[in-house]
């Protein structure tokens, strides 16, 4: 039971620092627009944070095996209050711009939490401790916008600083001292030797990269996670001025409806297990594919507020069938339990350059086509992806299934 102490413990401390994180999501936009910021100011703002993250995840966890895990994780934690109380006084763009960056680089600390669990748990257990964050990030990004929304509702509305648009980081600044505090008392180093927690760390070389995307099955579930994270991530960033402009929303009201999606993705996680076992992951995965991609598609094109919320609860479902049929197959094709730790790294970069890309798409899409060019991008993408994924999918596991047929 010792073992697996430091996995429940990382839970609360984790979830309160990813919901801090997560209150930025739907009101990042209105403090851009209180600065003067374009659409394309926004995704760039939410593109910069993502390549501060993409930057600095392996260096914390290199830091992280040399000095250990609670210490990284608590510095992150006391990094991040700094930064978003800096966001909510920031008083230019420019300057929002650099804050938005360190945050990020702090939020590279999920490379950490997940060798901490490495750390504390063997091969048999370890997938069940890394869907703790799995759950965090679920609960962690549902509960952060509508905290968002529900300070944004005591602010005043059009303007920057602590008192408007930038009450809500006070908000995200006290969930992480709150996350500093907790993780103090509750996290336990698992590992006293630094050389094991190097050992436990999931790093993923650039030639290991390399090698493992020569593979035709990692290569075609890497892209497809690719272009799934850019389609949702365009959206991401211009969700709150595509509201704005069309339906004159506010940061309260777009706050939560990004929290009712939450719940409904929590909610449609009932249905996974059921298709996964009717249809298996392929089928499931492109059926996901495609509710995704024809909601975001359709979403838009008829005015009236009821229509765009079907066929965004449409799009929802079919989100929460891509994630974990992807991650699924991708699991399938490895070959030991170390590789799976290398696969999963594949995925989280995959992952990553999505988030960089994606939001600097939606805001050029929103300033120079259409506010709902995002939406079309979106969804065309992801069809687009989708098909294309299936046919070389199905090419791949024919050439597996008979060897001497060639599919050129």
């Amino acid at each position: 039971m010792k073992q697996k102490r430091p996995v429940r413990r990382l839970f609360p401390v984790l979830l309160i620092n990813l919901t801090g994180f997560a209150i930025a999501i739907p009101v990042l936009p209105a403090l851009a627009y209180a600065m003067g910021g374009s659409a394309v100011d926004v995704g760039l703002l939410y593109a910069v944070q993502s390549l501060g993250q993409f930057v600095m995840a392996p260096l914390w966890g290199s830091l992280s095996d040399r000095l250990g895990r609670k210490p990284i994780l608590l510095a992150t934690f006391a990094a991040a209050a700094v930064l978003e109380l800096a966001t909510a006084f920031v008083g230019s763009l420019a300057l929002l711009y650099v804050s938005r960056f360190f945050v990020g680089l702090c939020a590279g600390n999920v490379a950490t939490a997940s060798a901490m669990i490495a750390d504390s748990t063997d091969a048999e257990s370890r997938s069940k401790g890394m869907a703790v964050i799995g759950i965090s990030f679920g609960l962690g990004f549902t509960l952060g916008p509508a905290l968002g929304a529900v300070v944004g509702w005591l602010a005043t509305p059009g303007i920057a600083g602590p008192m408007g648009a930038g009450m809500p980081f006070l908000a995200a600044a006290a969930m992480n001292l709150l996350a500093l505090a907790l993780g103090a008392i509750l996290l336990e180093e698992p590992l006293p030797d630094p050389e094991k927690r190097r050992q436990n760390r999931r790093r993923l070389p650039a030639r290991s990269l390399r090698r493992q995307l020569r593979r035709p099955g990692v290569l075609l579930a890497a892209g497809l996670f690719f272009f799934y994270t850019v389609s949702l991530t365009v959206l991401e960033g211009t969700f709150f001025i595509f509201m704005e402009a069309i339906y004159g929303y506010d940061i309260v009201e777009v706050g939560f409806l990004f929290a009712a999606m939450g719940l409904a993705m929590v909610a449609f996680h009932g249905a996974i297990g059921p298709l996964s076992r009717r249809l298996g992951d392929d089928r499931m995965t492109l059926l996901g594919v495609i509710t995704l991609g024809l909601g975001l598609l359709i979403a838009p094109v008829y005015p009236p507020l009821w229509f765009l919320l079907i066929f965004l609860t449409i799009a929802t479902f079919g989100r929460a069938l891509v994630h974990p049929g992807v991650l699924a197959m991708m699991s399938a094709e490895s070959r030991d339990n170390q590789e799976t730790g290398q696969l999963m790294g594949v995925m989280q970069s995959a992952s990553s350059l999505g988030r960089i890309v994606g939001p600097a798409v939606g805001g050029v899409l929103f300033a120079t086509i259409a506010p709902q060019a995002p939406f079309y991008f979106a969804g065309a993408l992801l069809l687009v992806s989708g098909v294309a994924w299936w046919v070389l999918r199905q090419r791949h596991l024919a050439s597996i299934a008979n060897p001497g047929v060639s599919n050129a």
